[in-house]
């Protein structure tokens, strides 16, 4: 008697072991294959709203609204600091030379007082 319980109580933990390791196999082949087929990321170009300077504004001169303009484009690569509003930046003070058709960023603005 004992002997069959024991066997009942060994064969319901490995049908248990199995089912729950076919179960973590199935789940992890599925997320493996999902991540395969899904594009990486920055592998694409993005559509992004920058600020681009329409002229060239000289180092230390103040960015007005007839300077800088709100484009969309399709980029592989923008800097993080990057402004997406001209409103950000209208009224402060370049670092440097920007020249026209250059992103603005804010590593390009000196630090407002």
């Amino acid at each position: 008697m004992a002997t069959k319980q024991l066997v009942l109580i060994f064969g319901v933990i490995l049908t248990f072991m199995l089912c729950t390791g076919l179960a973590y196999y199935w789940a992890w082949q599925n997320v493996w294959n999902s991540s395969r087929r899904a594009p990486a990321i920055g592998s694409e170009p993005l559509e992004i709203k920058l600020v681009a300077a329409t002229k060239d504004i000289p180092a230390g001169s103040e960015i007005g609204p007839a300077n800088v303009e709100e484009r969309r484009e399709t980029t592989n690569h923008v800097a993080l600091d990057a402004f997406g509003f001209a409103s950000e930046c209208i009224g402060r003070k370049t670092k440097w030379l920007v020249k026209k058709g250059e992103y603005l960023a804010k590593h390009d603005i000196l630090p407002q007082n």
